[in-house]
């Protein structure tokens, strides 16, 4: 018996083979698809960690804009109630001015980055469809076939077995993983989404009230 010990960034698989047997195609074929199921997780756990790495950033920056919404929405409600002649409405008109100039600020640079990461994330949940079906119909049926014929081949049915298991392990980390950025960006998006929602009803009732206030 020989032991095959190949370092992959993923994991350290550990093989064992009957050199003294010839090996099947079968059994060459499915050890090219367990090479090739850990090349595409660590290809989704390298994706995942870089996706979630900036998504902090980008909640500071809502954050931000929601604190300038909550001031301008409190400005204006103010301003709506004083009367021409009181001596601090101009104040208040200037200061809910320039919060809403610089909420506009803050969406001119917050929102073309987010949509890039939106796209981003839209196009690796198809991905991820994608490479679970990879793994469901193509690889692991390949594994449980040579398991079941295992002595028509040359590797350790008991270390391929026992390897395969610590992938599982590998997998589903990379799938808890996964499960934190989906969730981490849907709920990004539906924030962001409902406080569009109202920012833009605030501007459209402060257009009304007075045009210059978004000039």
């Amino acid at each position: 018996m020989e032991t095959i010990i190949t370092a992959h960034p993923l994991r350290t698989i550990t093989l064992q083979f009957d050199r003294s047997k010839v090996a099947p195609k079968s059994e060459t074929v499915t050890l090219r698809y367990y090479h090739e199921a850990h090349n595409r997780t660590w290809k989704r756990l390298k994706h995942v960690q870089r996706s979630r790495k900036p998504i902090p950033k980008y909640r500071y920056r809502i954050e931000s804009i929601e604190r300038l919404y909550d001031l301008a929405s409190y400005r204006f409600n103010r301003l709506k109630r004083m009367d021409t002649d009181n001596p601090v409405r101009e104040t208040v008109y200037t200061q809910l001015k320039d919060l809403l100039n610089e909420m506009d600020d803050h969406l001119d640079e917050l929102v073309p980055r987010l949509v890039r990461k939106t796209e981003q994330f839209i196009r690796y949940e198809d991905d991820r469809i994608t490479q679970d079906e990879w793994m469901e119909k193509v690889a692991f049926p390949q594994f449980h076939e040579l398991i079941s014929k295992h002595r028509d081949g040359s590797v350790n049915i008991l270390f391929f077995d026992l390897d395969l298991e610590s992938f599982r392990h590998e997998l589903d980390f990379v799938k808890k993983q996964e499960t934190l950025y989906l969730d981490e960006m849907d709920t990004l998006i539906n924030d962001f989404t409902e406080l569009s929602y109202h920012m833009e009803n605030l501007l459209e009732e402060a257009f009304e009230f007075d045009n210059k206030l978004l000039d």
